[in-house]
């Protein structure tokens, strides 16, 4: 079939070059702003368009569903007419696809449960409650339970004496039986679960792949290493792989992401071909300047420098100010000093800080000014408790093993179903080999003394049955859910505008399951909550115009015109838990090489000489990151006063240090805010560069500075 390629004059040369390979293995190394996510797309509508491959032998992964919903409509609007069947979407989607269609072919109940943060946390409680356990937190019990799942290691891998060890195994263990019961999984399994499956049924895996001929990977600087396997039990050496990412932008190591995956791609995959995207379409070379000289401190790199057409741009302005209130004044003072002089829009602003807790003072300041601002990163939409409880319901519905779901929403609303009876259908289902539906619609012949609670549970049995009979319809299933739910008489205590934003969210999830239907063939319930449950904080982002607040680590993919990275002192930026070792310090590198490249003409960093930090008011040193830019002629003051509030010089090539003796000692136990419970195996240096040696619970050894661990003792 002949192919206009007229298409390809869209592209610069490089890109060509990316779109039409399609020999061996080929990397793509795609700086900030390249247009690598146009590279995905050219090549999915070429393969389409040329009839080399059909939409169902395409396997493209993306980080986000925003990020794979973006890409599926550019495909079909330069194809001219709908694609379906294409396997486009997150690793962890397409792990739901994978293992649904496994359970499909062994003739097993397709459906399950995919637990979020909040439900693995509750299963955790419990475990906890009935161990007897005070002394563990479960969000770090989660954490840890993570981590060891990131590094593949399973309860049966984990053998230590010690008591605190033991405890996070026999937990881990209990955790894990938990979620079989429920026949659930949490988001990590998805990707453990595929790996298994690949593993123990080569006829499958061997299937799968043969359908699979062309795999395309975004970000794959990202992948963690249970992803870097589910590719190399796809790829076969027949099917082409295409993976882009830029290893300058690998942010993720504390969820586990492995930069060497894209490091020691071409080790993995041999002959591999490498492509490097260089010229940037977003920035001003005044940015790009700033960008490259701070990235080229970072060793573990493939060698690229951005570049640009456009032009210089105003230069990149590097502001003082007295405390994190003063630097709040000046960001927002200049805001609304470009927004109204230049006729700009909010959504054209953007501030950047580390760490979620630097939102207040601008939030203040914001509020003051009646600017309109969005924090990306609060409670996700699908997190809030009146949404969380509907779709409970839903889950409920498909999943009648779910005991989370059930205990969410039997008494919701109140039905004076109180723990006692609870606890007797779930023990009831356990002792006779029952699913916990079975054991609630039996509950009149089996526990017949309280005639309102049975009246009760009848009602609720009612409500699932009469939600299943709209399974294939979400949005049917939802409506006639909210119409069984007087909402309205629910919230009728709250504060006005309290009741209102309920109701309103109410309004956006049908409007949500409305679109979905819309939008898609698979109009089921299970269909939606698959969809739903994978969401990140991105996707929650509305296209309003308001100013936009967040971490950095939020603002992965997003560009603004104007930009204010806030924060830029030791300790916080780069963060004090990465002084521990090189790689972490390289990390926050990365993720302020990120911050520099969101900026498209405008780009503000700030710091301030004195930070309510850590529940204290410390003098601050300016970011050692800013010295590699070459801050020193580049600073402004945002106040006048700076001789009455510190006569503290920062060199930083000759800090004063003071001696001070060990506070820790070998085989003590401390506690890390961040990592949690561990053992010092051992110590190195003295004082302030004193380094200390410690094995955490979840396996990890890691050497820390004593100094600014901030660790306290168990």
């Amino acid at each position: 079939m002949d192919v206009d390629n007229s298409f390809l004059n869209e592209l610069n040369e490089k890109q060509r070059e990316a779109v039409l390979y399609l020999k061996s293995p080929l990397l793509v190394l795609a700086g900030a702003g390249s247009g690598k996510t146009r590279v995905l797309t050219y090549k999915i509508f070429y393969l389409l368009k040329k009839d080399l491959s059909n939409p169902e032998n395409i396997f493209a992964v993306t980080f986000t569903n925003k990020a794979a919903d973006e890409m599926k409509e550019r495909v079909e609007k330069l194809l001219g007419y709908p694609v379906k069947n294409m396997m486009i979407g997150t690793f962890h989607s397409m792990c739901v696809r994978i293992i649904k269609r496994f359970r499909w072919e062994r003739m097993k109940n397709p459906y399950f449960s995919i637990y979020d943060v909040d439900d693995s946390k509750s299963v955790i409680k419990n475990i906890l409650k009935e161990k007897n356990i005070h002394d563990l937190e479960p969000k770090v019990v989660c954490r840890i339970i993570s981590s060891l799942k990131n590094k593949m290691i399973s309860p049966d891998d984990l053998d230590s004496e010690d008591y605190s060890f033991k405890k996070i195994k026999d937990i881990y263990i209990q955790y894990q039986e938990t979620l079989k019961k429920n026949d659930a999984y949490d988001f990590d399994d998805l990707l453990l679960e595929t790996i298994r499956i690949f593993d123990e049924n080569e006829i499958f895996r061997k299937k799968f792949s043969e359908r699979i001929k062309y795999i395309l990977v975004d970000e794959y600087q990202d992948t963690n290493y249970a992803q870097f396997l589910i590719l190399k039990s796809i790829y076969d050496g027949k099917n082409h792989i295409t993976v882009v990412g830029d290893d300058d932008q690998s942010i993720y190591g504390f969820r586990g992401a492995e930069i060497k995956n894209i490091l020691e791609f071409e080790k993995h995959f041999p002959e591999t071909k490498i492509v490097k995207l260089e010229q940037n379409y977003r920035s001003t070379r005044n940015i790009l300047n700033i960008a490259n000289k701070v990235i080229k401190n970072n060793l573990k790199r493939k060698e690229k420098v951005l570049w640009s057409s456009f032009e210089d741009g105003e230069n990149v302005r590097i502001v003082r100010c007295k405390d994190e209130r003063d630097e709040a004044l000046f960001v927002v003072d200049k805001i609304l000093e470009i927004k109204n002089s230049r006729g700009k829009r909010l959504k054209d602003f953007a501030i950047l800080y580390r760490t979620n807790a630097q939102s207040r003072p601008f939030e203040e300041i914001l509020r003051k000014n009646n600017v309109r601002y969005t924090i990306i990163g609060n409670i996700k939409f699908f997190e809030r408790k009146e949404i969380k409880d509907l779709l409970s319901y839903l889950s409920f519905t498909v999943n009648k093993n779910d005991e989370i779901s059930l205990k969410r929403i039997i008494n919701f609303p109140k039905r004076g179903i109180g723990d006692v009876t609870l606890k007797y259908i779930i023990e009831n289902a356990r002792s006779k080999d029952l699913s916990i539906w079975d054991s609630l619609k039996n509950f009149d012949t089996d526990f017949s003394e309280n005639t309102k609670v049975k009246i009760s549970l009848k009602e609720f049995v009612d409500i699932i049955e009469n939600v299943e009979k709209n399974k294939d319809n979400v949005y049917n299933a939802l409506e006639f859910l909210v119409d069984s739910i007087d909402f309205e008489k629910l919230f009728e205590k709250m504060e006005k505008d309290e009741k209102y934003s309920r109701l309103e969210n109410i309004q956006e999830l049908l409007n949500s399951a409305k679109e979905f239907v819309l939008k898609n063939d698979d109009k089921s319930i299970s269909s939606y909550l698959d969809m739903i449950s994978l969401y990140t904080d991105i996707d929650d982002y509305k296209d309003d115009d308001s100013l936009l607040l967040m971490t950095v680590h939020n603002a992965k993919g997003l560009e603004f015109e104007n930009v204010f990275v806030t924060g830029l002192e030791d300790g916080l930026f780069p963060h004090r838990n990465s002084f521990e070792e090189d790689s972490n310090c390289e990390e926050e590198r990365r993720l302020l090489y990120v911050a520099l490249t969101r900026a498209k003409k405008n780009l503000f960093l700030t710091y301030a000489v004195e930070r309510f930090y850590y529940q204290e008011s410390s003098f601050r040193v300016p970011s050692r990151f800013l010295k590699e830019i070459g801050f020193e002629n580049k600073i402004v003051d945002h106040f006048d006063r700076m001789k009455s509030i510190s006569t503290r010089k920062y060199d930083f090539e000759n800090e004063t240090k003071i001696e001070k003796k060990s506070k820790f000692n070998i085989n003590e136990r401390v506690i890390h805010p961040i990592f949690g419970e561990g053992i010092i195996k051992g110590k190195k240096g003295s004082g302030e560069d004193e380094i200390l040696i410690i094995q955490f619970l979840n396996g990890d050894v890691k050497k820390i500075f004593a100094e600014y661990a901030n660790l306290t003792r168990k």
